[in-house]
């Protein structure tokens, strides 16, 4: 492996892109690489190879293996050793350089354990000097997944409604469904999602009305490999079956769950039935991946949601009875939907609709004011941690509704409402105000009352209480000071009046006063009033103690 001490990174990239910029295709040789793709099946080895022309040695050349971009490769040969500081993460230790003949100009490149991701087009690049030649190739990557699964639906009521699923396959399949005589069938719906590894799931949903049908087939078809599966399902045996005689009965109320609290779904059979031998799913949308799968007496966890892993849990002890409830730990808002419970059993499920409907029940509202030019006042009204979309109301002190100038509904990164509703108001045209917001699924709500002539009063009777009281401060100084002699005074705190405080020995006297905001004018002024009284009071008190 090849060091660069003494240098940064950062000055390793610029000399990289100053050389590159300087490079000229060369005159003396040429790349060839493959003219037609490499296929390669996933999880087997790819050898990629290229050549230099006319043949020549590679040993003093720099030799780079790259997708998209030259400064990323997939592998560096340099100085006649490998360079891993700028590789590709995905490549670390999946490549190996093939040397058997570098001598004459053949190189190659071999990638272990192929993946889905490898899919696609790499460059062969040669340097020598400021000289240059690449050549791209195509690596075809493929996947054979499983044989395509019919799973039948036991209700009969709207025609039988089939399920084709397959997986474990790339690229994408096409999926299709044939009658017994081989015509084409029209699907109503068609899925594929790429799990973790890349490998596609793909089902496809048709509905037979005609129930007296014998068999039907469907087929899954790779156009990379040209290959095909196909499995068929002959429908008067499966409604045979016991689960075409059963029912899944779910919840017929919405579910409510508070955000962070514990949700549980539960599904049981009709007539009770043991389900120990059956496949439990809950799923949202699709059967793939599921909320949860239960299967030979365990969980499933290879086919979960990844949004559900660690948060779920089987809470039921009575399976032997066809009854099943799943536990969803520390609730969501996008845990918020439709969900379906399906029993199966030999390729026949039933299945109950559960609706789970996640709420929030947000911060009382805080109001604050900005005033505005020719005497209006601009109220707003904020909140947080609604779900779903609170319904926000302004209303006068008669309960009728104002109308807002404009409301501001925001989600955050956990789904929860952020509320802000603006209020236009003349401070003569209106009393007092309340913001209510509500949550309209649990008919809760939560409000705030504000009078918009307060606030400019609190603060100006503030500043007057205290510029007022400095006068009465200083007196009660100065009277301290004329009656200060030699002698030991205290005070009685017994007959201290409630706005006084008395120092440390009861010798001195500390005053005190509190504002309240919301205090009215009048209420203000009585108290100055009633603190010259207090103070006079003391003097009083003071001048009998020295007597």
């Amino acid at each position: 492996m090849v060091d660069f001490p003494g240098y940064s990174l950062s000055g390793v990239v610029a000399s990289f892109f100053f050389v590159l910029l300087s490079m000229k295709q060369s005159d003396d040789f040429r790349v060839i690489g493959s003219a037609h793709p490499t296929l390669v099946m996933v999880g087997e080895d790819a050898l990629l190879t290229c050549q230099l022309l006319p043949k020549r040695t590679t040993r003093h050349m720099e030799v780079r293996w790259y997708r998209s971009e030259l400064s990323t490769p997939v592998f560096l040969y340099g100085d006649g050793a490998e360079v891993t500081e700028m590789q590709m993460e995905e490549y670390r230790g999946r490549v190996e350089w093939i040397e058997d003949n570098v001598t004459e100009g053949s190189v190659a490149l071999k990638i272990h354990n192929i993946r889905p991701s490898d899919h696609g087009q790499y460059w062969c690049h040669f340097q020598e000097g400021n000289y240059c030649g690449e050549t791209s190739l195509l690596l075809n990557v493929a996947g054979l997944g499983s044989d395509p699964y019919i799973h039948m639906d036991g209700s009969v009521e709207s025609g039988l409604q089939l399920v084709c699923t397959a997986k474990g396959w790339f690229p994408e399949p096409q999926i299709s469904w044939q009658d017994i005589r081989g015509e084409k069938l029209l699907t109503i719906s068609k899925h594929s999602i790429q799990d973790e590894d890349g490998l596609f799931y793909v089902e496809s949903t048709l509905v037979v009305r005609n129930v007296s049908t014998e068999i039907v087939s469907c087929f899954i078809y790779s156009p990379t490999l040209t290959e095909e599966r196909g499995s068929d399902i002959s429908i008067p045996e499966k409604l045979q079956t016991e689960l075409a005689s059963l029912k899944v009965i779910g919840p017929s109320q919405p579910i409510l769950v508070r955000v962070g609290e514990d949700i549980q779904l539960t599904c049981s059979l009709s007539p009770k039935t043991d389900a120990q031998s059956m496949e439990v799913r809950w799923v949202r949308s699709h059967r793939y991946p599921a909320v949860y799968v239960y299967m030979d007496g365990d969980h499933v966890a290879g086919e979960q949601m990844a949004e559900y892993r660690g948060r779920t849990a089987l809470v039921s002890d009575a399976i032997n009875e066809g009854r099943l409830t799943l536990q969803i730990n520390n609730a969501r808002t996008s845990d918020d939907g439709k969900y379906q419970c399906l029993f199966e059993k030999d390729g026949v499920y039933q299945e109950a609709d559960l609706d789970l409907k996640i709420v929030g029940l947000g911060s009382s509202p805080r109001i604050s004011m900005e005033a505005l030019k020719d005497g209006e006042t601009k109220l707003k009204c904020t909140s947080e941690g609604w779900f779903p979309q609170p319904h926000v109301q302004w209303r006068d002190m008669e309960g009728k509704t104002i109308p807002s100038v404009s409301q501001d509904l925001t989600q955050g990164s956990q789904g929860l409402f952020h509320v802000e509703a603006f209020l236009l108001v003349k401070n003569s045209s209106v009393v007092n105000v309340t913001c209510s917001i509500s949550n309209p699924l649990l008919g809760e709500e939560k409000m705030t009352t504000f009078s918009p002539s307060e606030p400019g009063m609190n603060f100006s009777w503030k500043i007057l209480l205290i510029l007022g009281l400095l006068p009465l401060v200083g007196a009660v100084g100065l009277i301290w000071r004329k009656s200060c002699r030699k002698v030991n005074e205290t005070l009685d705190p017994n007959t201290a009046h409630s706005e006084l405080i008395l120092s440390e020995g009861n010798e001195r006297v500390l005053l005190t006063f509190s504002l309240h905001l919301r205090e009215p004018q009048q209420h203000l002024q009585g108290k100055h009033k009633d603190l010259e009284e207090v103070l006079k009071a003391s003097e009083v008190r003071m001048r009998n103690t020295r007597k």
